[in-house]
C-alpha cells in the first residue's frame, strides 16, 4: 500500500486526531475552568476570538514532550476531505485548530461573547467541572477546580496581562487504573479580533443564564 493510500485509513487520522483533540479541548476547558466563578468580577479581556496555546506539560514531575508542531504538519500533509472532516468536528464544538500558531505548533481557537464574560455563562469543554477563584492579587486570579467526570482535583492561576493576552499555569489530579496522575501545564492567550468569523462559542457554554 502506497504511503499516500495510508494516509486515506481511518487509524492514521485516528492517531493524529486524539492528540490533537485532546490537546484543544483540554486549552479550552482550561480558560473555562479559570474564569468559571467571576460572575461578580468579569475577567478584564475582551470578547471576541481568542488563541491559546499550551507552552509546557508536565505528568508526575517529567516533562511531556512537545509534539505540536509534528502533528502541525502532518494536519498540513492530508488530504484536503479528512482535514475538512477533522475541521468540521472540532468547529461543531465551538474550537478551531490553528496548525499555524506562533512556533509552528497547534493551537486552539473559541469565541468568547460579551455575555458569556459578563453573565458568568460557561461550561467545561469536557467533564462535569466547578471552580472557585479564591483570590484576586492584582491581575492575578488564584483558583481551584473539582471535577466528576472525570474524577479530578485542580487549582491554578491567570494573570491577565492586558485586555488581549494572559497567561495560566494549572496542576491537575487524577486517576489513572487507580494511581494519582498529576498534571501540570502553562498556557497563554491572546486576543485575535473582535469578530469570531463565524465560530460559535463552545457547545454548552451559550446556555441561558440560571
Amino acid at each position: 500500500m502506497s504511503r499516500h493510500a495510508d494516509r486515506r485509513r481511518p487509524g492514521f487520522a485516528a492517531a493524529l486526531v486524539t492528540p490533537a483533540c485532546h490537546t484543544a479541548l483540554a486549552l479550552t476547558a482550561l480558560l473555562a475552568a479559570n474564569l468559571a466563578q467571576a460572575a461578580d468580577t468579569p475577567p478584564p479581556i475582551k470578547p471576541g476570538l481568542w488563541e491559546m496555546t499550551s507552552d509546557s506539560q508536565q505528568l508526575n514531575g517529567k516533562p511531556v514532550p512537545d509534539q505540536s508542531a509534528q502533528m502541525a504538519a502532518q494536519l498540513k500533509n492530508m488530504p484536503p476531505e479528512m482535514r475538512q472532516q477533522i475541521e468540521a468536528q472540532m468547529k461543531a464544538q465551538g474550537i478551531q485548530i490553528n496548525p499555524s500558531a506562533a512556533g509552528g505548533g497547534i493551537a486552539a481557537r473559541m469565541c468568547l461573547t460579551k455575555d458569556m464574560l459578563e453573565q458568568n455563562r460557561w461550561q467545561q469543554a469536557e467533564g462535569d467541572c466547578k471552580s472557585q477563584v479564591t483570590s484576586r492579587s492584582g491581575n492575578t486570579w488564584r483558583w481551584t477546580m473539582s471535577c466528576t467526570q472525570p474524577p479530578a482535583q485542580g487549582e491554578g492561576a491567570t494573570t491577565f496581562t492586558n485586555p488581549e493576552s494572559y497567561t495560566g499555569e494549572v496542576r491537575m489530579t487524577t486517576q489513572d487504573n487507580g494511581k494519582p496522575q498529576v498534571m501540570s501545564m502553562k498556557h497563554r492567550a491572546r486576543w485575535v479580533s473582535a469578530d469570531c468569523g463565524g465560530l460559535k462559542p463552545v457547545k454548552g457554554a451559550a446556555a441561558s443564564k440560571r
